[in-house]
């Protein structure tokens, strides 16, 4: 079938589907993959502004994957020399150290240069909110940094012995928080690197934490997919490539993510693995130490969605930790949910994108396969006694969506795209491309981009017809045809939703410091109790809604997650391209099946094992992370596909 065929059948699945009105998920709770990715647990950059969200975080009993704090910014920044801010580091110690419990990293950055550090005495904004020019220079006096740098992280490491602690070098560097030349920032990560070693020669360090993976202090890439030769332009590369010539390699790699193009992920960890293995270095971590919805789109229905598939998303790729910025909203603005940073709002009420995190956050177990013949969010799990399905019903604007479809898998960038006349970045006109994913134009096949942009037509049209409608789901419990109980958590435009109860509140005449007090004496996420009935139940969901079940079937036992990271088989190389090679004990006798699933279960190869070694050719298979599993074994390892 060519591929014009081939979008035919896609579009006429999709709208099959949805004119039946049904997105079938089937869910199988017996086939485990792998133990639920530390990624739904997301960290959160802490900073609050008011006491009741300092009360909320502190209380609130969730352990985080990670925590971000600018406790040493603080400090430098607030006082007039190194003692001064010692001193007041010290004042910080009882919350440092309750925060260190509630998390498995806690990130101190070092940015902003305090005055008394500076080469520079100019009190005047800078190009970025929250600093003054000075605070964007390099020191007066190298040394004395270097001093101050390792006085901080022994204060830290040492004595408060915060054993999780780990330093990330500055913040966003090229959204003008560093106005020094690239050679200085490079003496800067130096300095820094070799002051916290001073204090500690195990540290975590990493950075640079830049806003985009792709940038570079002096320039940003054009939108869409980052070629690795591009990508040795941008800060991390040149960075990683520096870093091996003085052997002071980074622990960690940081970036941010403020878009919906959420295929940056996996661009971004495929690029940083090819450079490490070009450069025969051990891949550093991958943390995503802020990332958010768009300001255009907080505090609006999109963004209680993407928090979900942002995480579904990052599941897929190597990333180890991420850190949502930011828990309290960091304007106190003219009202509340005026589209700031916050999962909280500045009077510490709970946003509908925290209430789906929240979400998030009750998984538990061992995730199983999940299946769907149409495009879906979500993930399930298990463990005893109770499947977990988490749904988001994500809805972007099918533009963007499609666009970032055709940018990641033609490997495109806006740019390119405009040189062919398919968008006009000038003016601001995309007509022309949005009217051939509307099916008024046809384009033929003849070349990369035009196959690429054609393959996204079927997502346009999928997100076009959920844009504005409730969307018919029915779950499908394969292997268990019994009756189950089940809690159902949803937030959407007024379940579990501060905003609606908010503005109902305005509405009925409340002033807005009343209605902020009356919503802060509960904002429990509620639920309902339903039935499942033969293992099947159907349900409907806004447009960006998002829902979790919890469905109680005795009998349901995960295995646990000690049998996910045996090490009875190996496989390698990892990463790879083309060949894998499982090599068994020697000992194996048996007959196995060798499975092979991507991160949202689906098998995409299965293989008979019969030797103790083989070699397994994968360059069908896209470019990704994935999860193998032998039938004889309860052992799951994943490689990456290049």
């Amino acid at each position: 079938m060519n591929k014009l065929l081939k979008i035919i059948a896609i579009l006429g699945l999709i709208e099959h589907n949805l004119v039946n009105g049904q997105t079938i998920l089937n869910i199988y709770p017996d086939s485990l993959i792998a133990p639920l990715n530390i990624n739904f647990t997301p960290g959160c950059f802490f900073h609050p502004k008011t006491v009741p969200a300092y009360n909320d975080f502190m209380n609130n009993g969730i352990y985080q994957n990670v925590i971000r704090t600018n406790a040493i910014e603080s400090a430098m920044n607030n006082s007039t020399n190194l003692s001064e801010c010692l001193s007041l580091l010290s004042t910080y110690k009882a919350d440092l150290v309750t925060l260190s419990t509630k998390c498995s990293k806690l990130i101190f950055i070092f940015e902003k240069m305090p005055l008394w550090l500076s080469s520079s005495m100019d009190g005047s904004p800078a190009a970025i909110s929250g600093y003054y020019v000075f605070n964007t220079k390099p020191p007066a006096n190298w040394d004395l940094w270097q001093i101050a740098v390792d006085s901080i992280a022994s204060k830290i490491i040492n004595q408060f012995r915060i054993s999780n602690a780990v330093f990330e070098i500055w913040n966003e560097p090229d959204m003008g928080s560093w106005t020094g030349t690239m050679a200085e920032y490079f003496e800067l990560y130096k300095r820094t690197y070799d002051g916290i070693k001073s204090a500690s020669s195990t540290a975590i360090i990493g950075g640079p934490s830049v806003n985009f993976w792709g940038n570079n202090i002096y320039w940003q890439p054009p939108y869409g997919y980052i070629s690795n030769q591009l990508g040795d332009s941008s800060l991390i590369g040149q960075l990683l490539d520096s870093a091996v010539l003085w052997n002071k390699i980074p622990n960690f790699i940081s970036f941010h993510l403020f878009n919906l193009n959420h295929q940056s992920f996996s661009n971004a960890c495929n690029y940083i693995q090819q450079k490490c293995n070009s450069l025969s270095i051990p891949e550093p971590e991958i943390v995503i130490s802020e990332w958010n919805a768009p300001s255009a789109v907080r505090d609006k229905p999109l963004a209680t969605s993407y928090m979900i598939k942002a995480q579904i998303e990052m599941a897929k790729t190597t990333i180890d930790n991420n850190s949502i910025a930011a828990w309290q909203d960091f304007n106190p603005g003219t009202s509340e949910f005026h589209n700031d940073y916050g999962l909280l709002t500045y009077g510490a009420i709970h946003k509908p994108a925290y209430n789906s995190i929240l979400l998030s956050e009750k998984l538990n177990g061992t995730t199983c396969k999940m299946t769907s013949a149409v495009p879906y969010d979500g993930v399930s799990s298990v463990t005893n006694d109770t499947l977990f399905v988490l749904i988001a019903n994500y809805c972007p604007p099918p533009f963007i969506e499609a666009l970032n479809t055709t940018l990641y898998q033609g490997q495109l960038n806006a740019n390119q795209l405009d040189s062919e006349g398919y968008i006009n970045i000038s003016q601001q006109d995309i007509s022309y491309l949005d009217s051939i994913y509307r099916g008024l134009v046809i384009i033929p096949n003849s070349n990369a981009m035009q196959i690429a942009i054609n393959n996204s037509i079927g997502i346009y049209r999928h997100y076009d017809s959920l844009e504005t409608t409730s969307r018919l789901f029915k779950l499908n419990i394969i292997g268990y045809t019994g009756n189950y109980s089940a809690q159902v958590f949803i937030v959407d435009s007024v379940q579990n939703n501060m905003q609606y109860r908010y503005d109902s509140l305005l509405r009925a005449g409340y002033t807005q410091s009343s209605a902020i007090s009356a919503i802060l004496s509960n904002q429990n996420i509620n639920y309902s109790t339903i039935s499942i009935t033969s293992g099947q139940y159907t349900f409907s969901l806004q447009p960006n809604a998002v829902c979790l079940f919890k469905i109680y079937i005795p009998g349901i036992i995960s295995s646990t997650e000690n049998n996910f990271v045996s090490t009875n088989f190996d496989i390698y190389p990892n990463p790879t391209s083309d060949k894998l090679t499982i090599a068994l004990p020697s000992q194996q006798k048996s007959k196995s099946i060798l499975q092979i699933y991507n991160t949202m279960g689906v098998l995409v190869k299965t293989v008979d094992i019969n030797h103790s070694s083989i070699v397994i050719d994968i360059s069908e298979l896209s470019s990704g992370l994935y999860f193998i599993r032998m039938t004889n074994s309860q052992q799951t390892k994943r490689f990456i596909k290049q």
